[in-house]
């Protein structure tokens, strides 16, 4: 690792310019990089083989509702590069499929027409990312899981309800509901401090006395240190946030009149899994998906899907693109997926069978446009037919409804949800640099 500059007035250490010759010329680096493959797409007979057309849909849906987030890292003081506070922004779009079939027959869109799209609830929430004690912590990590729960708990308490519903599985009657664990204390390690329905979001250790909150649940604490500080846990933590919108809403919706729900598409930015830390999640939601496939009166009441823009299974759908037709879908299994697109074993488990909540499914619509998509299914599935998606083909025939030029393969409502909650380097991190500067006191 090279100097850097601390006072600014001597110059960087600069890297080597023929140090790689020595990796090149290196025969055991030329063995291994040899004998490595890349992922492939398959023969154009075999694709042919393998796609199949959409099913027609019913047609319910009225509402989409579009679950997105940023953040963004700023440091607080240019003498101490290593102090940095990070910034999330995220929340639910509202939108009618009304208002947006509207837009299509108007000559010229007015700016109280695009009102209309972006019905936005926005949370906001600040995180020491590195070197920055919150108020009333005794060290780094502390004052992390301090704001993590206080966020949840106090300035947005929906979100640990939505949490606690889930953990708990409190859409089930009270004699079926569960506990919930955490492997062991955050601050002493003791193991096994154990969450119930009816009991306190916060719970003293019996070893050390140190609190432990609900939100320890996400086992984030795990991935934060003292010293390297909390950037290990900024994406399981808002990806894990954006679900818990997901849950609040469908909550609300099975408190308040479930018919609902069926009427509204619920997109989330990304697909439907927990990884890393918050893995463990995907089982009561998973339970979730399986307890809402029957809500209907004996079919599933749930519409969800999650897109995905980037990432190793959108590469592989522009490589077949031109080999998929227009109106029909691929669903990979975990062979298919296991030899094509990621490495893997295709006789373990299966693919995602520890982080999703649903299956893969690659389709392009009748206009041309090709979605990497995930939608919940009844139980996992290592070879998942199109049957046991949750209301599939009405999802898939709206979200090809929702179309927006402005990008390749974009949704109208993610591109919204997107630029209302989206933090750009210039001019957000900038200005959030300096708010930084001037708020954050020094010891």
């Amino acid at each position: 690792m090279a100097y850097s500059q601390i006072k600014g007035r001597k110059p960087f250490e600069r890297a080597s310019k023929i140090a790689h010759t020595n990796i090149l010329n290196n025969p055991d680096v030329q063995e291994f990089v040899g004998t490595c493959t890349l992922p492939s797409a398959p023969e154009g007979s075999q694709l042919e083989a393998i796609q199949k057309p959409l099913p027609p849909p019913e047609k319910r849906i009225e509402h989409v509702i579009a679950v997105d987030g940023g953040m963004t890292e700023v440091t607080v003081r240019k003498e101490f590069p290593t102090a940095s506070m990070a910034f999330m922004m995220f929340g639910p779009l509202t939108l009618s499929l009304a208002d947006l079939t509207e837009l299509d027959f108007q000559p010229f869109i007015a700016p109280e027409d695009m009102a209309k799209l972006k019905n936005l609830q926005r949370y906001s929430l600040p995180l020491p990312a590195k070197a920055i004690r919150a108020a009333g912590a005794a060290s780094f990590s502390e004052g992390v899981r301090q704001q993590i729960q206080r966020f949840m708990a106090e300035k947005h308490p929906e979100l640990i309800r939505a949490l606690q519903w889930l953990l708990f599985r409190e859409w089930l009657p009270e004699t079926q509901r569960q506990t919930w664990e955490v492997p062991k204390c955050p601050t002493c390690s003791h193991p096994t401090i154990r969450f119930e329905s009816s009991g306190p979001i916060e719970v003293a250790c019996k070893a050390c006395s140190a609190t432990v909150f609900l939100s320890d649940s996400l086992r984030l604490y795990e991935r934060i240190d003292d010293e390297q500080g909390a950037g290990g846990i900024m994406a399981y933590l808002l990806t894990t946030l954006e679900q818990l919108v997901i849950v609040n809403i469908i909550r609300q919706l099975l408190e308040l009149k479930p018919s609902i729900l069926r009427e509204i598409l619920l997109i989330k930015d990304g697909p439907l899994a927990f990884f890393g830390v918050v893995a463990p999640l995907h089982q009561p939601m998973r339970e979730l998906m399986e307890y809402l496939s029957t809500q209907d009166n004996g079919k599933p009441l749930i519409c969800l899907i999650g897109l995905e823009k980037s990432g190793s299974f959108v590469e592989h759908a522009a490589l077949i693109e031109p080999s998929l037709k227009k109106g029909y879908y691929l669903l990979p299994d975990t062979e298919y997926i296991y030899k094509y697109i990621q490495p893997g074993n295709p006789s373990s488990e299966g693919f995602g069978h520890n982080t999703y909540y649903g299956a893969k499914l690659i389709f392009k619509s009748d206009r041309g446009d090709i979605f990497v998509a995930t939608i919940p299914t009844r139980s996992f599935q290592a070879k998942p037919k199109f049957e046991d998606f949750l209301n599939g083909a009405e999802v898939v025939h709206v979200t090809s409804q929702l179309r927006c030029s402005m990008y390749d393969n974009a949704l109208i409502p993610v591109v919204l949800a997107n630029r209302l909650v989206s933090l750009a380097d210039v001019p957000s991190s900038e200005i959030l640099k300096r708010f930084v500067k001037t708020s954050v006191g020094a010891v």
